[in-house]
């Protein structure tokens, strides 16, 4: 059993906890953002449809989708934490899927600070139960909300120490 942590960003940035989901790989996917100040208050969430996709496919276009909303919000210091190590390394790497290729070199063109980053599932369960929303979404479909939504009902906490279960 490993500890795990949900953190704050720091004053200024917003952090941006995403993630995607695939029934079946390739199979119905959809992608989800969680917005947070540096306070823990969640300012946003976003949710779109991919229609079939693979789960990689999925959790890249969460990204780019999730940074995208952030600069259209004026957010300009965002941290984006995905529950895939592979994902965020590509990105880090400039390597990223061709399928998120021209949005990825908009939004390198953009006057933003970025920090991508990776954490277990375990602390990125907000944005995991949005991703299957998206599963429902037709192929292109994507809603917004502004502040908290209703239905986002668990949030990570930073005061909580969260338990990753090893096999």
């Amino acid at each position: 059993m490993l500890e795990c942590y949900w953190y704050l960003p720091l004053s200024g940035y917003i952090k941006v906890n995403t993630d995607g989901a695939s029934r079946g790989n390739p199979g119905n996917a959809g992608w989800a953002a969680v917005y947070r100040d540096h306070n823990g208050i969640v300012i946003g969430t976003y949710v779109g449809g991919l229609g079939v996709a693979t789960n990689y496919e999925a959790k890249s276009t969460a990204i780019v989708e999730g940074i995208a909303k952030a600069i259209e919000q004026g957010w300009l210091h965002i941290w984006v934490d995905t529950d895939s190590a592979t994902a965020a390394k590509a990105f880090q790497t400039d390597n990223v899927l061709w399928k998120v290729w021209a949005k990825w070199d908009r939004i390198k063109l953009s006057n933003i600070e970025l920090r991508i980053t990776s954490s277990w599932r375990e602390v990125n369960f907000a944005a995991d139960h949005r991703a299957n929303k998206g599963l429902g979404l037709n192929r292109g479909c994507k809603q917004w909300w502004n502040g908290k939504p209703p239905f986002l009902t668990q949030i990570e906490n930073p005061e909580l120490t969260y338990y990753r279960f090893l096999n």
